[in-house]
């Protein structure tokens, strides 16, 4: 195997047995290069079970993957990495540039001399990148929340972005991936992509190991006796940090400290919530960083999603997997999952908060719905499996390899 770096823990496998294997007819294992730029948070946890379910299943993985501090090695470690035939890091970065032509060139020799079957690239700036190497590959694009889902994005740079996805999505994609029915909706009716391009697959959660509660709260720096409410995700404008902070200020003054917030995530607090660490409320305790969060899941109550727009986020299959109640803005995925499998509330998607205060008093108040939703996130967990997800994939892959070249 061919690989550049190597670091990180031990990922146990998800048991993939059922999933099918790889068709018959073929003369070599299906060869697949996955290209993505931001391998971090959900979309890093996202290659780490797709890569471990395609390799069980015989496929011949290949990673292209940005150099520098966006590629999670704490995600993607040694172990993950070596189930891939190789893997190479590339000069690719988040914002657009001149360097983007640059990443081009660095993509398209890596995928000549690998001369995959399919090329499957993961968030907006690989989507592009991948799709503009042409070869006698198929091309597969999943964007984990299309960028002009951003309900904040301004008139021209939704017009400009959207143009962008669209022309891509309609000719240069054979099949274009959504993480939820919203996101379809999205890709079909205002980037006008044919249906037929656009498969939906939910992301889905390999069953975990969770820490004990006792041991998970200690770790977190959290107190025994509160009702913690967990938020995890990268500190940015979108996730809603600020919201969150306006929240556990009034929960400072109106719950007597029976409510703390645990917020886990890396970034800049400052930027994202408006205020110094130093200076944050008293119900939000800021964790920081933590490698492999969702083992710390067992130190949490309920969880909540604070944030503006969303694909589908990975950390709501965490959370259900932890049997966590949640509560979370109205977002892409919210209605099918939360709402629809009766695992939380979903509250309006605004800066005000007042739903969203009155959904977790309901939590703290009443344990009965909180034993109610766990309740209901034991039955939903198989129908949001890793192994469904990735006999999902294989199919889309068998699908358009079967299909004629355009």
């Amino acid at each position: 195997m061919q690989l550049d770096e190597q670091s990180g823990s031990r990922y146990v496998r998800p048991d993939t047995r059922g999933v099918g294997p790889i068709g018959d007819a073929q003369q070599r294992p299906l060869r697949v290069a996955l290209v993505v730029e931001a391998a971090g948070g959900g979309v890093a946890v996202h290659l780490v079970d797709l890569i471990d379910g395609l390799a069980a299943n015989g496929v011949e993985v290949h990673l292209i993957a940005p150099r520098g501090p966006r590629f999670d090695a704490t995600i993607l470690n040694a172990d993950v990495l070596a189930r891939c035939a190789t893997v190479t890091r590339v000069p690719m970065q988040r914002s657009v540039s001149w360097r983007d032509m640059v990443a081009l060139v660095h993509v398209f020799r890596a995928l000549t001399r690998i001369k995959p079957d399919i090329v499957h690239a993961h968030s907006s700036k690989a989507g592009v990148l991948a799709r503009l190497c042409f070869g006698a590959w198929k091309q597969v694009y999943t964007p984990h929340a299309v960028y002009t889902l951003n309900p904040y994005l301004a008139r021209n740079a939704r017009r400009f972005y959207g143009a962008i996805e669209s022309q891509l999505g309609r000719t240069f994609s054979d099949r274009v991936i959504a993480v939820s029915a919203d996101e379809a909706e999205h890709l079909r009716h205002e980037l006008r992509i044919p249906s037929e391009r656009i498969s939906t697959i939910y992301n889905g959660v390999p069953e975990y190991a969770r820490l004990p509660r006792a041991a998970a709260r200690d770790a977190l720096g959290l107190r025994a006796d509160a009702f913690v409410v967990g938020v995890v995700g990268r500190l940015e404008f979108q996730k809603g940090i600020d919201r969150l902070v306006s929240l556990a200020e009034r929960f400072s003054t109106e719950s007597a400290g029976r409510l703390q917030f645990a917020l886990i995530g890396g970034g800049d607090i400052r930027k994202a919530a408006g205020v110094e660490a130093n200076r944050l409320p008293s119900a939000l305790r800021y964790v920081g960083r933590v490698v492999d969060a969702r083992r710390y899941f067992s130190a949490f109550d309920a969880f909540a999603l604070p944030s503006r727009y969303e694909g589908f986020p990975y950390v709501y299959l965490e959370a259900m997997a932890a049997r966590l109640p949640i509560v979370t803005t109205r977002v892409a995925g919210a209605e099918t999952l939360v709402a629809g499998e009766g695992i939380g509330f979903v509250v309006a998607n605004d800066d005000d908060m007042l739903e969203f205060e009155a959904a977790l008093t309901m939590l703290l108040d009443d344990p009965r719905v909180c034993s109610r939703m766990a309740a209901n996130c034991a039955r939903a967990v198989e129908r949001y499996s890793a192994q469904r997800m990735i006999a999902q994939t294989l199919n889309v892959y068998h699908a358009i390899t079967a299909e004629p070249v355009r």
